[in-house]
């Protein structure tokens, strides 16, 4: 199966920064396809959010904290650049950092 790994510090309020990496599938996508490549950014935000102390399932402010750090532009800007795809780079750019919580 076909996959990223993305890696981010994780900042934690409790312990001093860490490394973390998560796993992102992509052999299921055709990424040059629109719904495909929003697919994966939505992936990538999971991994963003987890590697940066927040969750799918972390309250509001909790995902909107962890979005508006260094971590998470880090997280996805490294990801997207991993997977090396026009079209994903394409619809990151145009909505940058506001894209996955739309």
């Amino acid at each position: 199966m076909k996959s990223l790994m993305i890696a981010a510090l994780a900042l934690t309020m409790a312990a001093p920064a860490v490394a973390a990496e998560r796993s992102v599938a992509t052999a299921d996508l055709t990424l040059s396809r629109p719904a495909d490549a929003q697919r994966v950014l939505r992936r990538l935000d999971q991994a963003a959010l987890e590697v940066c102390g927040a969750s799918v399932n972390s309250v509001t402010e909790t995902r909107r904290a962890a979005r508006a750090s260094d971590c998470y532009a880090q997280a996805m800007d490294a990801g997207v650049a991993a997977v090396n795809s026009p079209t994903v780079s394409d619809l990151y750019r145009e909505r940058g950092r506001t894209y996955a919580a739309r």
